[in-house]
């Protein structure tokens, strides 16, 4: 055990007790001692003064807050951390005190607790389940004390620019995180992923150290023309949605505190003193154009020591608005710029020696590898190589989060079909690492919703079904859950009642595959002119890849089908044409039935053939 100078006191609301005694256990069982009140403390005013005496000897205070913490307006808890943060009144800059934890999907910005809380590093502990990452963290506190801190690694905690180790999402709580398909290959690997695990369970790293600052970016306030009001109240409103989409992106993001920012604003312009300053690799930084049809907001994110911009995006404001249609399209596009740094970062481990990499390089390479190669047609090539390098990274640390979540991602991504000869086989690897994460983390939203996913891979809709039905109540923007129950409807024989979420579906995104899927749930309905217009604006959005292969490029079948009822010789034609330009062996229905995907959206309707036929296509 450490002695009770270094001890570490851990203060939590009674509804919480458990999941503190299962930091406590953790902690003690790493000869670190822990005091924990419901074991050892008794109550009455003896108790009180064993409180106030313990707060101000421990090391290091761990205040646990949830949904608990939240609902009490009063709580003796309180109390407990109003002291240390009176304590923290005589201590040095750089001494690290405090180090909150966070056991469910409370968000920092709209926690009730004391603002000297918000100044420092949070630590995501889903459920209060602590891993090895947290143990090793409190202990190289612990141990740097013993050294008398040092001071370059420490200091930076306390401001709250130095990141802790990855304990939960950077992506995706519960909100606005699934599957946002979009129309390039990288916006898809990039807002399907980042967004689904904004808010997902902890991501311990092995190793991790202090002075790791991979990942680690500060959110710049926006820019707007002074002398513009409406610019500058949009760019205050956009600002805080791209940090709570940054805030809420954990397993990817280490994100600066604002009182941080605040505080070297002050001192500094350059983008290279402002990111040296908060201890960051990446700024976001951000400018409200004003143009001749509204306003515009271009982001984009910088390397701080070269000063180089990796990337840009913009978001439209909607007139009368302040910020984008959607909290979804803020995610979309920091998802987008995160992913720049991502790159950044794998480029420079690429000199790394092979030996060298730890879980973090490998999971990176992994997910950034995956993707340009996927963009560059290579999807075997892609798929093996991310596999080999996630193998090795679960060697290293065979249950860590992020590295089993993109073995799940890789897996039952349907573009497996592409180029394998036995999709189970990728299925059964994606399902085993899926099932292990889930042990730990069962009620991880990112996490289930994959599990539906996999359902419906396998034909299972009612499964699929009842999990994202589970998710929407928890979450009903989430309109990538919206889409996949649609889709599970309409699998299901149930075209009527899949319109409803379909339509809300595109109405957050009008995706090619959202349309596509609208207008194959309007052709089951009947609804020609509408299924025929759906299509060909699925089409247009649409790479060559896409429309060649047996899922997206199904949507062509739909046209052609639409058309022949509405008597539209010119687009059926013309689709006929285009259909054989791109997969010339479509000669007959027979050779259709076999290429088609078995999830693509009308496999096996038999109204689609008789519109094929209608077209003049035989068996």
């Amino acid at each position: 055990m450490t002695d009770s100078g270094k001890a570490v006191f851990l203060s939590y609301a009674s509804q919480d007790a458990e999941a503190a005694k299962r930091i406590c256990d953790a902690l003690r069982a790493a000869g670190i001692e822990a005091w924990f009140d419901q074991s050892e403390l008794r109550g009455g005013d003896a108790w009180d003064q064993m409180i106030r005496r313990q707060i101000k000897a421990c090391y290091l205070f761990v205040p646990m807050i949830s949904a608990n913490t939240q609902s009490r307006e009063e709580g003796y808890f309180r109390r407990e951390w109003n002291l240390a943060v009176a304590r923290t009144l005589d201590m040095a800059a750089d001494r690290a005190f405090l180090l909150p934890i966070v056991i469910d999907g409370t968000s920092d910005s709209e926690a009730r607790v004391p603002e000297r809380f918000r100044e420092v590093q949070w630590t995501k502990l889903a459920g209060g389940i602590p891993d090895k990452a947290f143990v090793d963290r409190v202990a190289h506190l612990l141990a740097a004390g013993s050294d008398a801190m040092d001071a370059n690694s420490v200091a930076s905690v306390a401001r709250g620019t130095t990141p802790l180790p990855s304990h939960g999402p950077i992506m995706v709580g519960s909100r606005r995180r699934y599957g946002l398909a979009v129309t390039t290959l990288i916006l898809l690997v990039v807002g399907v992923w980042f967004i689904q695990h904004r808010l997902t369970a902890p991501a311990p790293i092995i190793p991790y150290s202090a002075e790791d600052r991979r990942m680690t970016f500060a959110l710049l306030p926006l820019e707007a023309a002074g002398e513009d009001p409406i610019g500058l109240k949009i760019a205050k409103a956009t600002g805080d949605g791209v940090f709570t989409s940054l805030d809420e992106n954990h397993e990817w993001v280490q994100l600066a505190r604002p009182a941080s920012v605040t505080n070297a604003l002050r001192q500094f312009t350059a983008p290279h003193d402002l990111a040296r300053s908060l201890n960051v690799h990446f700024l976001f930084r951000g400018s409200v154009v004003r143009g001749p049809t509204g306003y515009s907001v271009t982001l984009f994110v910088v390397d701080g020591e070269t000063e180089r911009v990796l990337g840009t995006t913009s978001l439209g404001i909607p007139t009368n608005a302040a910020t984008p249609h959607s909290q979804e399209e803020i995610d979309n596009a920091t998802g987008l710029l995160v992913f720049y740094g991502l790159e950044d970062e794998v480029g420079r481990a690429r000199d790394k020696a092979d030996t060298a990499l730890d879980v973090r390089d490998l999971s990176f390479r992994a997910f950034v590898d995956w993707g340009q190669k996927r963009m560059a047609n290579e999807g075997k090539s892609a798929y093996m190589e991310a596999n080999e390098l996630l193998h090795r990274a679960l060697m290293l640390a065979p249950n860590d989060p992020l590295a089993l979540s993109l073995t799940v991602k890789i897996n039952l991504c349907d573009c497996v079909d592409a180029w394998s000869l036995n999709v189970a086989e990728q299925q059964a690897i994606g399902e085993a690492a899926l099932d292990r994460y889930l042990v730990t983390h069962p009620d991880d939203p990112g996490m289930l919703h994959q599990k539906a996913i996999l359902y419906q891979l396998r034909g299972r809709f009612q499964e699929s079904l009842l999990i994202l039905d589970s998710l929407l109540s928890h979450d009903p923007g989430n309109s990538g859950a919206i889409e996949d129950k649609a889709f599970a409807l309409l699998k299901l024989g149930r075209p009527k009642e899949a319109f409803a979420p379909a339509t809300a579906a595109y109405a957050a995104q009008d995706l090619s595959g959202r349309a596509a899927l609208l207008g194959a749930i309007d052709y089951e309905l009947g609804d020609y002119a509408s299924a025929e217009r759906l299509a060909q604006e699925a089409i247009t959005k649409m790479s060559k890849a896409q429309l060649g292969n047996s899922n997206d490029g199904t949507v062509r079948l739909t046209l052609i089908a639409a058309a022949a009822h509405l008597h539209d010789n010119r687009v059926k034609e013309a689709t006929l044409s285009d259909l054989a330009a791109t997969v010339p062996e479509l000669k007959s229905l027979s050779a259709i039935r076999k290429w088609m995907y078995t999830q693509s959206n009308l496999f096996g309707y038999e109204p689609l053939f008789e519109g094929l036929r209608l077209a003049g296509l035989h068996d």
